[in-house]
């Protein structure tokens, strides 16, 4: 592994580490009244701060779920806005997390320690990889970076990936829209 690699999977890891023990220290930090309180403080910017915040989500650790029931509160009547900037959220950051662990190259760790594996993992992307993605994206218990890690470790086609995420995200972030205007409106 280069050093500009370990630099960053230990940056990330620190990250991670520390935002799971500050939000476990201080929940609050996450929940949605708190985060529309602090962007409704950006005023005009809410909009921006909200997309941005969206695409950056795997650097902060909140759930998906969490800010698309923000935007419901952040932007009431506005189900289109909030449905397109967190489904375009979701498969940016999702993207994001993708090229990071392919950018990792931990790949080659993997296949020493569990090459046969690998070796079945990698066939089933090529075969089955859109179906796999779209399938876990869809699920709503399990977390979608985990098949973002997969596919960006054993570099799934990238456009096949983005495909697939977008697809399986487009249930839920309705279902998550649909409810949080209908459970939070103000």
């Amino acid at each position: 592994m280069t050093a500009a690699r370990r630099i960053a999977l230990i940056f990330w890891a620190v990250v991670t580490v520390g935002l799971l023990l500050l939000y476990t220290a201080r929940p609050e930090l996450i929940e949605p009244e708190n985060l529309v309180v602090a962007l409704e403080s950006t005023e005009t910017f809410a909009m921006v701060a909200y997309a941005v915040i969206s695409v950056l989500r795997p650097v902060t650790m909140v759930p998906s779920t969490v800010l698309i029931v923000v935007g419901t509160l952040l932007f009431p009547g506005q189900y289109w806005f909030v449905f397109a900037v967190s489904l375009g959220g979701v498969s940016l950051s999702s993207l994001f997390v993708y090229y990071f662990f392919d950018f990792l190259g931990l790949k080659k760790v993997f296949e020493r320690k569990h090459a046969t594996r690998v070796r079945w993992l990698e066939e089933q992307l090529q075969l089955r990889g859109f179906w796999m993605v779209v399938g876990w994206a869809m699920f709503p218990f399990v977390p979608t970076d985990i098949i973002c890690y997969v596919a960006g470790t054993f570099r799934m086609h990238s456009g096949k990936f983005l495909l697939g995420i977008t697809l399986g995200e487009i249930p839920i972030v309705a279902f998550y829209v649909s409810s949080g205007t209908l459970l939070f409106a103000r």
